[in-house]
């Protein structure tokens, strides 16, 4: 049974779930000579100032805690599951890189130091994954995330140093990201006894299983063993490379004789949101932001040309509204707005504009035809883009969403940065081109030839369509596009 710190505000922890083997992640944190070794790094500094006697516990919790680890290890390594090791440690040689809180504790660690070495007990075998950071948690100042969501894994087994620092930071983290996190109570070490044990409390407290090492093997050693060539993303992208060039055409980029196809995304109940950007009166009304900025410019005739787009736009974005609260689907309204009058909180970006929504203000309004309703999500961005500073991914990843309907306005390139940053982060795209407005007639046409990898394009009629019928593929016609 776990021991917890009690939260009269929290149901009871449930039992650990079974254990998945695909779907699992050993994660080994700072085993190194930086600070899990008496003779180097933290060691080094307590021994120079005479207080290395003060260690003596943790550095025996460490010597305890060793077998314990290379049980874990020798347990994941023989089932295949994945084995991941960070460590603390900067990218420069000189650490010029050091994140601000760990330089105003002394905390550098050059990438070719010694203390950046893991301990030979615990160090890498083969390919495992070493990520260096420079900060105390390491979801923060690292691509961990994206590499865990790549690998396709959702459960974490933390294990090393200290109990109440890096461990307790990680496990903090992932529980927020939606990871299932366990942490084996004989495989940590802190600075005390005392503190190792109420640091455990604390995150058996808040969502993390704490286990002991011998429980966990023997939930190991129950498992399968993952099939590594089947997880090969070499042979897996195999699959995706035309074994032969298309006939002979003209072609608007190279790229397009050596990929392949787009991948069909599939609408699925649940699994697929609108996402509306920028649908408000600053880049819509030509009365208000944009428009009133530029009204009687050289440019009246270019800006004639972008309004119209956006009248014709509207309509559509409506129709996709409308199917999409049929059918019941996340509906996100993005829109870029500074919060403070003077605009210091968006990005240059925004501000080179030379005008920016404020919100409380009528350029911050939704425009009429796409008002969001009770329940529907509204974000504001501080930068063109929808994943910038909004907390949208993981927001999608909670919900579960798997494929993203993206349309609205785009005077700045923000639905093509946005398409661009939602697919980097592994959501499906399906856009329709004439439910956006791109601020250039030759940006508005691209949009009809962005089907690509894991983006599909198609009229907002055939997306309004499928998004009330789940069962047909979304991807499927591609002979209707245009």
């Amino acid at each position: 049974m776990e021991s917890r710190v009690d939260s009269p505000f929290r149901q009871a922890v449930v039992d650990l779930p079974p254990l998945d083997v695909e779907h699992l992640a050993l994660v080994v944190v700072d085993m190194q000579y930086f600070d899990a070794h008496p003779d180097w790094g933290e060691g080094r500094t307590a021994r120079r100032l005479g207080v290395l006697g003060a260690f003596d516990d943790y550095f025996g919790q460490l010597r305890e805690a060793m077998p314990q680890m290379r049980l874990l290890l020798d347990a994941a390594r023989a089932k295949g599951i994945e084995v991941l090791h960070v460590r603390v440690a900067e990218v420069t040689s000189d650490s010029r890189d050091v994140g601000w809180k760990q330089l105003a504790r002394g905390l550098v660690v050059p990438k070719d130091s010694k203390e950046a070495e893991l301990l030979e007990d615990v160090a890498p075998v083969g390919d495992e994954i070493v990520v260096s950071k420079s900060s105390s948690g390491v979801f923060a100042t690292t691509n961990l995330d994206r590499l865990l969501r790549n690998l396709g894994i959702t459960t974490l087994v933390l294990i090393g140093t200290s109990t109440s620092g890096c461990v307790e930071s990680a496990a903090c983290d992932a529980t927020d990201l939606g990871y299932t996190v366990v942490v084996p109570r004989d495989a940590c070490a802190c600075s005390t006894r005392a503190s190792h044990e109420l640091a455990l409390a604390r995150m058996a407290g808040a969502s993390v299983h704490v286990r002991s090492t011998a429980e966990l093997c023997q939930r190991l050693e129950a498992l399968p063993s993952v099939d590594r060539a089947a997880r090969s993303g070499v042979a897996r992208a195999t699959r995706y490379v035309p074994k032969t060039a298309p006939p002979a055409v003209e072609a608007e980029s190279p790229y397009s004789l050596i990929f392949g196809p787009a991948l069909p995304q599939s609408i699925e109940p649940g699994g697929t949101a609108l996402v509306l950007l920028d649908v408000q009166r600053f880049g819509c009304d030509p009365t208000c932001g944009l428009g009133r900025s530029v009204r009687g410019g050289t440019e009246q005739a270019r800006v004639e040309r972008y309004y119209d787009r956006v009248r014709v736009a509207l309509p559509n974005i409506a129709r996709l509204l409308d199917a999409a609260r049929t059918a019941g689907c996340l509906i996100v309204f993005a829109r870029t707005a500074a919060h403070t009058p003077d605009g210091r909180d968006v990005s240059p970006r925004v501000r080179a504009l030379g005008v920016f929504p404020v919100l409380g203000t009528p350029d911050a309004e939704w425009i009429a035809e796409a008002f969001p309703r009770p329940g529907e999500v509204v974000i504001t961005k501080p930068a063109a883009g929808v994943c910038t500073g909004t907390g949208v991914d993981e927001l999608l990843r909670n919900a579960g969403i798997k494929t993203v309907v993206l349309a609205g306005i785009s005077y700045d390139g923000g639905l093509e940065g946005s398409l661009r940053s939602l697919t980097d982060r592994g959501y499906g795209a399906i856009v329709p081109p004439d439910a956006c407005a791109a601020f250039d007639d030759r940006l508005q046409a691209r949009l009809w030839k962005a089907e690509t990898g894991i983006i599909n394009v198609m009229p907002a009629a055939d997306v309004a369509a499928h998004l009330l019928n789940w069962s047909v593929p979304a991807g499927a016609d591609a002979g209707a596009r245009r």
